[in-house]
């Protein structure tokens, strides 16, 4: 201000009237709130079938809030059966915690399912935000989550989806491996090991693992390898064994989390409108009896007809693998019809067919 205005004043005055501005632009987190329920009952009138719910606590405050956009909920049915869930903490006056439930269309592209906001992560949230989604949301069979090694997390999924499968990101117990000064060597074959298809392979690796530092092998096997190991999950995961996904879209949204919360629900909306067009003009192309085919001093029998390869990754990603493509170029096959439908150019468009539509002026 005094270099451009040549007006003195201190930075507290500077700060108190940036949030006058922002309060007028915004609105104040309190108008926020008490606008809420309006505001989500025009969500649904201007997307019908969007699911909305709240929750208010003692004193008859606001609780919980949760939403799914119809567009992302018809989507949903065109994408493979595996989610990730995650939290991101908010800035605002309030703070609180935004969840997040994401998956991956046919071009492994993020596509954002529902969104809560509750005080916290805790047992009761997490448990209240799972009911919602159930109600919202389509169970699928062979349902797989994944998440960080919350256990609030772990618990509402066991109360609510107990039929389905909870595996545990790989990203998150390396991270907690080397917060316990676990060695490079020991990463890497615990990686090795997780992302093996033969539980023969898994076996060896684990075995050089202990052989190395067995305090750390003990300390991973305390988690059934079923929660982590890709030979060991007993459904398939399609290659996903992160939350890298849901993460990503924790950066997307981190603008956001500093507004009020309305704002940070446009800002939601919008970011979810621009990704629905643009992916819907877009189209791709994919590239996808019996083989032998050689690899280094490996020979892998690749079968076509029953699209599977004894390196496991053609039936259990549902996608061709190196051997199967060579298989497939030596017949000179369409390389697309051996692959899952999931992976499809019509599954892929049908994701995003539904529109977002944007809230309007308030006024309106």
């Amino acid at each position: 201000m005094k270099k451009k205005f040549g007006i003195d004043i201190g930075y507290h005055k500077a700060w108190r009237a940036i949030q006058k501005v922002v309060a007028c632009i915004r609105g104040t987190p309190e108008e926020n709130y008490q606008i809420l329920p309006s505001y989500l009952h025009m969500m649904v009138r201007k997307n019908s079938g969007t699911y909305t719910s709240t929750k208010r606590c003692g004193q008859n405050r606001f609780g919980y809030m949760f939403f799914a956009p119809v567009a992302s909920v018809a989507g949903w049915s065109y994408c493979r059966p595996v989610i990730a869930v995650d939290a991101m903490f908010l800035k605002s006056k309030y703070c609180g915690v935004l969840f997040i439930v994401v998956s991956k269309d046919a071009n492994n592209q993020i596509l954002p399912l529902c969104f809560g906001v509750a005080d916290s992560e805790n047992n009761e949230a997490y448990i209240w935000f799972f009911g919602e989604m159930r109600k919202a949301v389509q169970v699928r069979r062979e349902l797989v989550f994944l998440s960080d090694r919350n256990q609030s997390i772990a618990n509402g999924i066991r109360k609510v989806f107990p039929k389905t499968h909870h595996g545990i990101c790989l990203y998150h117990f390396e991270k907690n491996l080397k917060q316990r000064h676990a060695k490079a060597t020991v990463i890497n074959l615990f990686q090795s090991a997780a992302r093996s298809y033969k539980r023969e392979d898994f076996n060896q690796l684990m075995s050089q693992l202990k052989s190395v530092d067995k305090k750390t092998y003990n300390y991973i096997m305390e988690e059934p390898p079923e929660r982590w190991a890709r030979s060991w999950f007993p459904r398939r995961c399609y290659a996903m064994l992160t939350t890298n996904m849901v993460e990503s879209m924790n950066s997307v949204l981190l603008k956001g989390r500093e507004m009020p919360i309305l704002r940070m629900l446009d800002f939601i909306q919008e970011t979810l409108g621009e990704w629905f067009y643009e992916r819907r003009k877009k189209v791709f192309n994919l590239d996808s009896m019996l083989f032998r085919i050689n690899s280094k001093v490996i020979e892998f029998i690749v079968d076509l007809k029953k699209r599977t390869c004894n390196c496991l990754k053609f039936q259990l990603d549902e996608l061709s693998c190196p051997h199967a493509i060579a298989a497939i170029n030596k017949r000179y096959l369409q390389k697309s019809d051996y692959c899952s439908n999931w992976y499809s150019n019509e599954t892929w468009l049908k994701t995003y067919e539904r529109h977002v539509n944007t809230m309007g002026d308030q006024k309106s």
